[in-house]
C-alpha cells in the first residue's frame, strides 16, 4: 500500500522513518528541516511501509512556477529512494505509476542520478541539457556586506516577503525549499544588504562569483548591487536564477552538475533559454 504524506499530517514516527530510508541513501537527515517546521501540503511524500520500515518513497513538490510570465502548476520528483535490500522489485516503478495517476497531464522535472538515465524515460521523461546565466564582470570591492546567520529570523522575513520573481522561469511558491538549501549547503553564504532590502546567496570560486538567489520584496536593478559586492579577484559572474528581473543583460551557457541529468515531462514552453533555479531544486 503506498501512503501519501505532507507536512500537516506527518507524524514523528513517519519522519523517522523516511529519515531513515534518506541516511541510508542519500547520507543526510531532514531534521533540521524538520525542526524549521517549515514542512508543507505542497511537498507530498508517497511511501510504502512494511512492518514499521519504510522500503521506498518518491516526493513530490507541486511548484507554482512562472513560464513567461504566467502561472503554471509543475511537479517536480525527488527523494527517489529505495532501501538496498528492497531493490530491484519494482517498488520505485509501483509508485511513480501512483503519482502520474493522480496528475495524468501535470507537466514534471526531476534531477536524476547518471546511473539511472534509463528509468526515467520509462515514464515519459527525456534528459534535457541543463543551461547558466552568466556576465563577465569584475569585482575589487572595499566594501562590507552583513553575513546573517541563518537562525538570524530575517532570514525567515525575507523569505516570506519575497515578491521579485523572473519572467522567463521562477516559482513562487518555494518557501521550504529555500529553507531546504539554506539550511544544508548554503548557511555560511547568507548575506544582507539593507540599504536595499535584499538578501544574497552567495559564493566566490576562485575568480567567479556565483550568486544563487537575491531576495527582494520591491524592484532592484544589478547596477545598484554591485558597489556593495564585497568579493575580490572576481572576473565572472555566474546566476543560479534567471536574473532578467535585475535588468542585466546575460549570457547562458550549458553546464553539467556531477553525476545528475536534468529531465522533463510534459510541455514546458518557455520561449528564451532559462535555468531551474537551483535554490527550487529536490
Amino acid at each position: 500500500m503506498i501512503k501519501m504524506t505532507t507536512g500537516h499530517n506527518a507524524s514523528q514516527e513517519f519522519k523517522n522513518q523516511y529519515n531513515e530510508l534518506v541516511i541510508n541513501t542519500f547520507d543526510f537527515s531532514f531534521d533540521r528541516w524538520h525542526e524549521q517546521n517549515v514542512w508543507d501540503r505542497d511537498y507530498e511524500c508517497y511511501s510504502i511501509i512494511e512492518n514499521g520500515i519504510m522500503i521506498a518513497n518518491i516526493s513530490v513538490f507541486k511548484m507554482n512556477l512562472l513560464i513567461d510570465g504566467l502561472q503554471h502548476d509543475f511537479l517536480q520528483i525527488g527523494a527517489v529512494a529505495t532501501k538496498k535490500e528492497y531493490r530491484n522489485k519494482g517498488y520505485s516503478r509501483q509508485i511513480m505509476n501512483h503519482i502520474f495517476n493522480i496528475y495524468p497531464d501535470t507537466p514534471a522535472f526531476l534531477f536524476g542520478s547518471d546511473s539511472v538515465l534509463e528509468f526515467y524515460p520509462k515514464f515519459g521523461f527525456s534528459p534535457t541539457i541543463d543551461r547558466k546565466p552568466y556576465i563577465e564582470c569584475t569585482l575589487e570591492n572595499e566594501c562590507e556586506m552583513t553575513r546573517l546567520e541563518v537562525t538570524n529570523p530575517k532570514v525567515d522575513k525575507y523569505l516570506k516577503e519575497r515578491s521579485q520573481f523572473s519572467k522567463v522561469f521562477d516559482c513562487t511558491n518555494q518557501y521550504s525549499i529555500n529553507w531546504f538549501h539554506l539550511l544544508y549547503g548554503f548557511s555560511n553564504n547568507i548575506y544582507e544588504i539593507p540599504e536595499l532590502d535584499v538578501m544574497i546567496v552567495a559564493k566566490q570560486y576562485d575568480n567567479t562569483l556565483e550568486i544563487y538567489d537575491v531576495v527582494a520584496n520591491k524592484p532592484v536593478s544589478f547596477s545598484k548591487l554591485i558597489p556593495h559586492l564585497s568579493f575580490k579577484g572576481v572576473n565572472l559572474i555566474q546566476f543560479g536564477f534567471n536574473p532578467d528581473w535585475l535588468n542585466v543583460d546575460y549570457c547562458m551557457k550549458e553546464y553539467k552538475i556531477e553525476d545528475s541529468t536534468l529531465f522533463l515531462k510534459g510541455n514546458f514552453g518557455v520561449a528564451k533559454e532559462y535555468i531551474l533555479p537551483m535554490l527550487i531544486r529536490t
